[in-house]
C-alpha cells in the first residue's frame, strides 16, 4: 500500500502524541479498533518528546498524526518546555509528509495566554506546514482536572473544595473520552470539514459551585465551594509540588476567566457540545464512592 493509499480509506499509519493520556488512550483504542496502525508517543512506551531522533523514526512514514503539547507542572519555565516540544514535533512533521493533523487546543487558544498559550502556539506553528487537512479542536475545561489537577476528592475530605476560578460563572465541562472519540472521527473521515478551528464545549456548562454540589453528591459528602484569593493559591500549588512557572500560567488562565473574558467565539449548540454530561462523568467514575462518608 503506499503513502497515498493510505490516507484514502482502508487502513492508515497514525501518529498519537500522548497515546497513554485521557484522550490519547481512548483514540488509539477506537482507531486500533478499526484496523489501523497506531503508532503511539509517550515516555511510558519508550519514546520521549525531549528525543528529536526518535520522534523522527515514529513519524517517518506515517499519513496522519494527532499532536498535543502536554504539560508539565513540574518544569522551571513552561512555556519554554512547550516552546521545545512543539519545535521538535513540527520538524518531525515536517521531515515525515504527513498530510492530515488533528491539534488538541483550548477553546480560549485565541487569546494567547495562562495554560492554553503552549496550544496556541503549536497552532501557529502547524499553519507554517501549508496542509489543507489540519484542524485546532479547541476544547473546553477538562472534567478529568477537578480529581486529577485540583484535588478534589482529597479537599472533599473537608467540606471545602477551593480553587481561584469564581464560582458564579458559567465553565464548559467536557470529558476527555469525547475528545478521543472526536480524535478518532477527524482522523479517519473520508469527509474532512472545512473548518480549521472546531470548538468543542463539551457536556454542559456549571458553574463551580455547581459542579461542586454536584460531584460531592456522587461521592457522597456535603461539599462547598470556595473561590481563594490568587496569592493564596499560587502559595498551595508551589507548596504542592507545581513549579512557579506552571502555578503563574494557571493563575492567568484563572484570572482570564474570573474577568469574564470571551473563551468560546461560538455560542453553545449541536456542532459544538458532547455526549458526556458531568452528571453522568461523575456517576461513572465516582460510583462506587457513593457511600463515602
Amino acid at each position: 500500500m503506499t503513502h497515498l493509499d493510505q490516507s484514502r480509506g482502508g487502513k492508515r499509519t497514525i501518529v498519537v502524541v500522548g497515546a497513554t493520556s485521557d484522550v490519547g488512550a481512548v483514540a488509539s483504542a477506537a482507531l486500533q479498533q478499526q484496523g489501523h496502525i497506531v503508532r503511539g508517543i509517550a515516555r511510558s512506551l519508550g519514546v520521549a518528546l525531549s528525543d528529536q531522533d526518535a520522534l523522527n523514526r515514529i513519524f517517518a512514514g506515517a499519513d496522519s498524526v494527532y499532536v498535543m503539547v502536554p504539560f508539565d507542572v513540574q518544569t522551571s519555565d513552561l512555556h519554554r518546555f512547550e516552546r521545545e516540544v512543539g519545535n521538535r514535533l513540527v520538524e518531525a512533521i515536517s521531515a515525515s509528509g504527513i498530510r492530515r493533523i488533528v491539534l488538541l487546543s483550548g477553546l480560549n487558544a485565541h487569546l494567547k495566554m495562562g495554560t492554553s498559550l503552549g496550544a496556541a502556539e503549536m497552532e501557529d506553528r502547524l499553519e507554517t506546514l501549508g496542509l489543507d487537512e489540519l484542524v485546532h479542536l479547541r476544547a473546553g475545561f477538562f472534567i478529568e482536572n477537578f480529581v486529577k489537577g485540583m484535588g478534589f476528592l482529597e479537599q472533599s475530605a473537608s467540606g471545602v473544595f477551593a480553587t481561584p476560578f469564581r464560582g458564579d460563572l458559567p465553565m464548559p465541562l467536557i470529558a476527555a473520552r469525547d475528545v478521543g472519540v472526536r480524535v478518532a472521527d477527524l482522523l479517519t473521515t473520508d469527509d474532512w470539514p472545512g473548518d480549521r478551528v472546531m470548538e468543542l464545549h463539551g457536556g454542559g456548562y456549571h458553574t463551580f459551585t455547581e459542579a461542586t454540589e454536584l460531584l460531592g453528591r456522587a461521592v457522597g459528602r456535603n461539599v462547598a465551594y470556595q473561590t481563594i484569593p490568587y496569592t493564596d493559591a499560587r502559595a498551595s500549588m508551589v507548596d504542592g509540588g507545581m513549579s512557579a512557572s506552571f502555578a503563574d500560567a494557571l493563575i492567568e488562565t484563572a484570572t482570564s476567566f474570573n474577568n469574564g473574558e470571551r473563551w468560546a467565539l461560538e455560542a453553545p449548540g449541536p456542532r459544538n457540545t458532547t455526549p458526556t454530561t458531568l452528571q453522568r462523568w461523575a456517576d461513572d467514575v465516582f460510583g462506587a464512592l457513593r457511600h463515602v462518608a
